[in-house]
């Protein structure tokens, strides 16, 4: 766009250490409540569909081959849950056959996939999930999940290996995996539609909806997927794409604010063969190079959106804008950038890619020593999501889910809120320390 975005977390080393534990916990949660193995309950759909259900806790014992002779037989049109997760492995077994079987995953909010289950979810090729219909936590130990250091040690590295490299292997954000880490384990967190495109955990939008199956005898609720109509209005599918054209904003930015590695990974990804760009029509490869530049001249980023200021208007086409705040550093020049900018684009939501691109700056922060502009965005959301009487409300939600993402980005950027035992009103953002408070 106009300026730079974000640096290595200061925190990568404790992070990586959090995220072991929690596998750890997660390979020896506590499976008491897990008194059978998985079961699969085949569902006919409204208009001729079929739905493979996977119903209980998984468990060591549960045998993928099982699934492959359930889906064979039964050749569904996807697979969904009905599950509080339970074993890990177990869990990842059963993903890995789901997607040997080039099969589709599907959630609804009133059957949940919880806690384990979510790394089954992750095996479909085509994976579409309500909101708050997948969940994840902390889990716990079970009582007789006693280990000596060495073997904890050696099951640690095991198991981390074996869950980032799930994750990789299905596409997914290790995001996913960090979040848990936030949420207690006599808690539940569930992911909202916007997480889950952006550390894609659903590729596909399935209109789901709870229906009463057509050969279900009287009294059986069981619910079922059923694909959203073809024939939809001009309005629903226009408010359709205007949301993924928004997502896709704030995937763009959160990318650019990435290591240069990252950014430019997927700027090429992003953008067609031939752009608008800023005014002239020019090849893909011109403008990766231009913003190869760019990075180059700022390798540390953090590029925001300003809430509330993003718009997206589609038809065939989406024309997306918004003002974006920035702070870049090159520790090389000893130089920063800072300031607030206009972007505009027009993004294909049947390609994923932008066709223009321009902004304009709005204004320059000179001398700027911190990224002032992106704290201000973070004290205004923490506002709106402490400040709430109502915490179950959608704006509240999206306040504070924004709250995170702008805290993470400044984490990235190696800024810390308060210090170690300090009270509420004396936190203030900082360059980080040893005793600094990381998010």
């Amino acid at each position: 766009m106009t300026e730079p975005t974000h640096p290595r977390s200061s925190g990568a080393q404790s992070k990586l250490v959090a995220i072991s534990v929690l596998a750890l916990a997660l390979l020896y949660a506590s499976t008491q409540t897990a008194v059978a193995a998985i079961t699969y309950e085949r569902v006919p759909l409204n208009e001729g569909g079929r739905l493979l259900m996977i119903r209980g806790e998984f468990e060591p014992s549960d045998d993928p081959m099982k699934l492959v002779a359930e889906y064979t037989q039964y050749q569904p049109s996807a697979i969904s849950f009905d599950s509080n997760g339970g074993s890990v492995l177990a869990a990842i077994k059963i993903g890995r056959a789901i997607r040997a079987l080039s099969a589709n995953t599907v959630q609804i909010r009133s059957t949940q996939c919880a806690s384990a289950c979510a790394l089954a979810f992750l095996g479909g090729v085509q994976r579409s999930a309500e909101a708050g219909s997948i969940g994840v936590h902390q889990a716990s130990f079970s009582d007789d999940a006693a280990l000596d250091n060495k073997t904890a040690v050696a099951t640690v590295q095991t198991v981390t290996g074996e869950i980032i490299g799930y994750l990789a292997d299905m596409g997914v954000s290790p995001n996913l995996l960090r979040l848990s880490l936030s949420i207690e384990s006599s808690d539940m967190r569930y992911l909202t539609v916007a997480e889950m495109w952006d550390w894609n955990i659903i590729t596909s939008s399935i209109d789901m909806t709870a229906q009463t199956p057509p050969s279900s005898p009287p009294g059986d609720n069981t619910p079922v997927i059923v694909p959203r109509a073809r024939a939809e209005t001009t309005e629903a599918a226009s408010r359709t794409s205007n949301e993924y054209a928004l997502e896709f904003i704030r995937r763009y930015h959160e990318a650019w604010s990435g290591d240069n590695s990252t950014a430019l990974a997927f700027m090429r990804e992003a953008y067609e063969n031939q752009v608008a760009f800023y005014g002239k029509i020019v090849d893909r490869d011109a403008v990766i190079k231009d913003k190869a530049s760019f990075a180059q001249r700022w390798p540390e980023r953090i590029y925001s959106v300003k809430p509330g200021s993003e718009a997206a208007t589609c038809r065939e086409k989406c024309e997306a804008s918004g003002i974006i705040e920035w702070f870049a550093r090159s520790r090389k020049r000893g130089k920063t950038s800072a300031g607030m900018a206009e972007f505009a684009l027009v993004w294909n939501p049947a390609t994923g890619k932008i066709e223009a691109e321009a902004s304009k700056v709005l204004a320059t922060d000179k001398g700027a020593q911190a990224p002032d502009r992106i704290i201000s965005q973070w004290h205004v959301e923490n506002g709106k999501c402490r400040g709430s009487t109502n915490a179950d409300s959608p704006e509240t939600q999206k306040a504070c889910e924004r709250r995170e993402e702008i805290g993470t980005l400044l984490g990235r950027f190696g800024w810390c809120y308060g210090h170690k035992d300090e009270y509420g009103y004396q936190m203030k953002w900082h360059h980080c320390d040893v005793n600094s408070n990381r998010l």
